[in-house]
């Protein structure tokens, strides 16, 4: 856990299948915008 959104690119290249980032989402003034930045991330970085 503890995965901010600028931690993603650090992963790229890596073939990762999950990612914890419970508090990150959690503690955001918006969770649901979080986890959209999150989805929106991984798609970009991973296709």
């Amino acid at each position: 856990g503890g995965l901010a959104l600028e931690d993603l690119p650090l992963f790229k290249g890596i073939p990762i299948h999950v990612f914890i980032a419970g508090r990150s989402i959690r503690d955001a003034a918006s969770p649901v915008e979080a986890a959209r930045q999150f989805k929106r991330s991984i798609a970009e970085l991973w296709g």
